[in-house]
């Protein structure tokens, strides 16, 4: 039986959430595309407030953007 190893950091879990997330939403859904930057923004930040500047620091539709904030607030 193959085990996952257990993310190094809490934004890596919190990223591989992001990513269970998307990986359950509808294809093309505006969830599953806001789970997807949310991932992306967590990869390799110290913080969810690393994340957030990582988001608004990009061009990202106000519908995505939106959204995927709201997903950092769940985490």
């Amino acid at each position: 039986m193959t085990r996952k190893a257990a993310p190094a950091s809490p934004m890596a879990a919190y990223a591989a959430r992001a990513r269970e997330l998307q990986r359950l939403a509808a294809v093309g859904s505006a969830r599953r595309k806001s789970a997807g930057v949310a991932a992306i923004a967590l990869d390799g930040v110290r913080s969810l407030e690393g994340a957030r500047r990582r988001l608004q620091a990009h061009r990202i539709p106000t519908e995505i953007l939106t959204a995927a904030m709201e997903l950092l607030d769940q985490l």
